[in-house]
């Protein structure tokens, strides 16, 4: 019997990072090691320099993650709403521009 692989989604992940961390991780490892379904897009710890400029990192997020993800998903928690990205991040992802078209 022949196994098939479905693709995999590119998928980028946005949230809460000081709060709900752990909930990432646990979301990653659950659909890239157990399930084989996705492949992580996501801004992994300390590949950007919190330091920068707003639109830096945005630019570096955007160039470097969005553009190539095919999926964006968002996990919603207590204080995700205080976090300065994750309407950016949404907005950037159903924006049709040239490095990211519909």
């Amino acid at each position: 019997m022949t196994e098939t692989h479905q693709p995999r989604h590119k998928v980028f992940v946005s949230y809460h990072h000081a709060n709900d961390q752990n909930y990432r991780d646990f979301f990653e490892r659950l659909f890239t090691d157990v399930h084989d379904i996705m492949i992580s897009k996501s801004v992994q710890i300390g590949e950007i320099d919190p330091d920068l400029k707003t639109d830096t990192v945005r630019q570096k997020i955007r160039d470097n993650y969005l553009r190539d993800s095919t999926v964006t998903v968002v996990l919603i928690g207590e204080e995700t709403w205080k976090r300065k990205h994750v309407d950016w991040e949404i907005g950037s992802s159903i924006r049709s521009t040239q490095n990211n078209p519909d």
